[in-house]
């Protein structure tokens, strides 16, 4: 009989996306994907499934914190093949929570399971994981999307439904991988992405593709009725829905009646359509369904989720309003009521558009935040520590509201926290955060947020990254919140930063203005061919695990102080945040600078690169306080030359010394020759590696779970 009772647990478990072992079951018959050579069409793209398989396909860093450089190139040449082929595409991103909570669990899941996968890599234990992305990346997608002009909407929650109604609506197919859509009754069809071969188009006028069409899959299986289809979901599992058969007498396996060798996954998928394809309509399959139930009691709830997972997947005929925004820039009216209740207007445009970030949603409607886990040090504190009085700004703007009502969750009249899921440790954990603002904000809500004076909005902005004073170096406009940033960063890390970690940051900025600008101009090219070296030389096991720790903080305090600029309505210019941070190359850096190289060496032969680095780094150094520059300066490992420095998983220091004693030859940039040794336990290296101060611990344990009543207690608040 049906086990309904395991079915939400399993589902839990599983957390992956669409009918698990669908697209497998598809992609292994000839008959299910027809070949076709796409172009001269209109296209809907599923935006966070497109950029999450080309990152993976493409293997780019994930234990430096990412290759957003190489991330962009990958984008630009994706939609440039696209216009080649005349195809215009229309991406739908997804963001924000399920307000319905119906996928939290599995949310939690997954974050427990990220939380592994990133410090198996920070380890070298493996080298890539699909379920881990660098923290930046769909900040960095969306601009790029901006930059490139590319027709996009940011949809509050899951998009699947709408990205497959607005197909139906301008009749033309969906590329995605998730194989929802292989559910949906999509008229044109959907692309795969893994078999679209979209690098083609960058030399051809069509690129070759695999369609898949309900149509033609359903006449394989006795023409069977295509609204049948979403009780396979069902049936097989998916995020909402899994129902399994407790009694292992029975099997969908032996409805099956292919001969090809399949997977049991695979032959239980076929077993399930040849049994769905003897009934006439959904009504007589969910009958039968219920037949199968030993245990009555679970009738009524298994058939209300039947029908349920049958409604999510029905689309409607009526004009549909994300083609009301796509084609028109009419704002998108119809939200969840709970952000309808919540959300003031002039945010709704800015959220779409994908100006805004989505946490803006879930602290109004959920009182919660689900934050990015880092690559780095696990037997220190969360990377996300040191931003968290950024977020609490966010949050207290989110709190204060004309009507006064609460919209974080109340403890006390006057004080609001909202839910934070970070990890501590290896585990998952619930941080209560409170809702704070600066003495500049105290009187700023956020219905009329937007229309409040430019300078007040960005002393808000000062005050909460600490700004004493104006930056007097002058650098373009778009350094001036990455430099307020990384003065933030170095006030607050810890461990300290040394002084080759800031070097080596503002290298990669340095890199990031160098491409593809000044190349005619004396030396660009020399200089940008050295540092993109750095950012290509090849690593061994995991990162240096002090200084993945440290940049993973800066990356948390820039993403946290981008959200909160946006939410100001960006009182400093944005920074192009895939010219800012390319892991691999920082990560060389300074692991030669260390040995004790210059940052000049690289730039010498280049007058601007070197103005450049000597501007932005004089603007870091005049904003910080004198405390902070004589720390900076202390806790540099070269006037330590006792201390041990932190190694790597592998033996990458010595072929890293290998590597650049053989360009010392070349450029002559003088360094010395050094080997590093190497341990046998991955876990004595890393606690090696971390040098572990008792400060640290002591901080871990202050940081673990409260209660709000018991954080009111021993918390401490970053703003009176």
């Amino acid at each position: 009989m049906f086990d309904y009772g395991s079915c939400v647990a399993d589902t839990w478990k599983t957390g992956i996306m669409g009918v698990r072992g669908l697209k497998s079951y598809i992609e292994g018959n000839i008959l299910f994907l027809k070949d076709c050579n796409f172009k001269g069409s209109t296209i809907i793209i599923d935006g966070c499934n497109l950029f999450n398989i080309l990152y993976d396909g493409s293997k780019y860093d994930l234990k430096h914190g990412g290759d957003y450089y190489a991330f962009e190139i990958l984008i630009k040449n994706f939609f440039k093949a696209l216009k080649n082929c005349n195809i215009e595409p229309y991406v739908i991103l997804d963001g924000g929570s399920d307000h319905t909570d119906k996928k939290l669990e599995t949310l939690k899941q997954r974050a427990q399971d990220h939380i592994q996968i990133a410090k198996d890599l920070s380890l070298g234990r493996i080298r890539y994981s699909s379920d881990h992305k660098p923290v930046l990346l769909k900040s960095v997608f969306k601009q790029i999307l901006i930059h490139l002009k590319i027709t996009f909407v940011h949809c509050m929650g899951e998009a699947d439904w709408d990205i497959a109604a607005l197909a139906n609506q301008l009749d033309c197919p969906v590329l995605s991988d998730d194989s929802d859509f292989f559910i949906f009754d999509l008229k044109a069809g959907v692309l795969p992405i893994t078999h679209f071969q979209w690098e083609k188009g960058l030399t051809e006028k069509f690129i070759p593709a695999k369609i898949f069409l309900v149509s033609n899959f359903c006449k394989c299986f006795k023409n069977m009725n295509e609204q049948l289809l979403p009780l396979l979901a069902a049936l097989a599992g998916n995020d909402y829905v899994n129902i399994h058969i407790r009694n292992r007498s029975f099997s969908w396996e032996k409805f099956s009646s292919c001969s090809a060798p399949f997977s049991r996954s695979q032959a239980r998928l076929d077993g399930i359509l040849h049994w769905l394809s003897g009934f006439q309509n959904t009504k007589e399959a969910i009958g039968a369904v219920l037949d199968l139930l030993g245990d009555q009691k679970y009738r009524d709830p298994v058939q209300k989720d039947l029908t349920v997972c049958q409604n999510e997947y029905q689309l409607t005929k009526h004009p549909h309003q994300l083609a009301q925004f796509l084609l028109n820039n009419v704002a998108l009216s119809r939200l969840p009521l709970e952000l309808e209740l919540v959300l003031p207007r002039w945010i709704r445009m800015p959220l779409s558009e994908g100006k805004m970030s989505f946490i803006v949603t879930e602290p109004l409607d959920l009182q919660r935040a689900h934050l990015s886990h880092h690559v780095e040090s696990f037997d220190l504190p969360s990377s996300n520590a040191i931003s968290r009085p950024i977020r609490q700004v966010l949050y207290g703007l989110l709190k204060q509201r004309d009507d006064r009502k609460p919209s974080v969750a109340r403890v006390d009249p006057g004080e609001c926290y909202v839910e934070e899921h970070d990890r501590e440790g290896l585990s998952l954990s619930t941080f209560w955060v409170k809702a704070a603002c600066p003495a500049s904000g105290k009187n700023l809500h956020l219905e009329t947020l937007n229309k409040k004076p430019l300078k007040l909005r960005r002393q808000v902005l000062y005050d909460t990254l600490g700004v004493t004073s104006i930056i007097s170096t002058s650098i373009a406009a778009k350094f001036q919140l990455p430099v307020y940033v990384t003065c933030y960063w170095l006030s607050k890390a810890d461990p300290q930063p040394h002084i080759e970690h800031l070097w080596s940051l503002l290298l990669g900025f340095v890199f990031g203005e160098l491409t593809g600008r000044y190349m005619g101009q004396e030396g660009i090219a020399l200089v940008w061919n050295r540092l993109n070296s750095l950012r290509l030389s090849p690593t061994i096991g995991g990162p240096d695990l002090e200084a993945a720790h440290t940049y993973s903080q800066w990356q948390g305090c820039m993403k946290d102080s981008y959200r909160l600029n946006q939410l100001l309505c960006l009182p400093l210019p944005e920074p192009e945040l895939s010219r800012l941070y390319c892991g691999p190359l920082v990560h060389q850096a300074a692991l030669r600078l260390r040995k004790g190289v210059t940052p000049e060496s690289w730039l010498r032969a280049g007058p601007i690169a070197m103005q450049l680095f000597r501007d932005l780094k004089d603007a870091v150094l005049d904003s910080l306080d004198t405390d902070v520059r004589a720390r900076l300066q202390k806790a540099s490992r070269r006037d330590h030359p006792t201390e041990r420095p932190a190694r790597s998983v592998g033996n990458v220091e010595e072929l890293t010394t290998q590597l650049f004693e053989q360009e010392d030859e070349d450029e002559d940039y003088g360094v010395r020759s050094g080997k590093a040794k190497t341990e046998n336990e991955d876990d004595e290296i890393y606690r090696d590696a971390c040098r572990i101060r008792t400060r640290h611990k002591k901080k871990s344990r202050a940081l673990r779970t409260h209660s709000p009543v018991q954080l009111k207690k021993r918390e401490r608040v970053s703003w009176a």
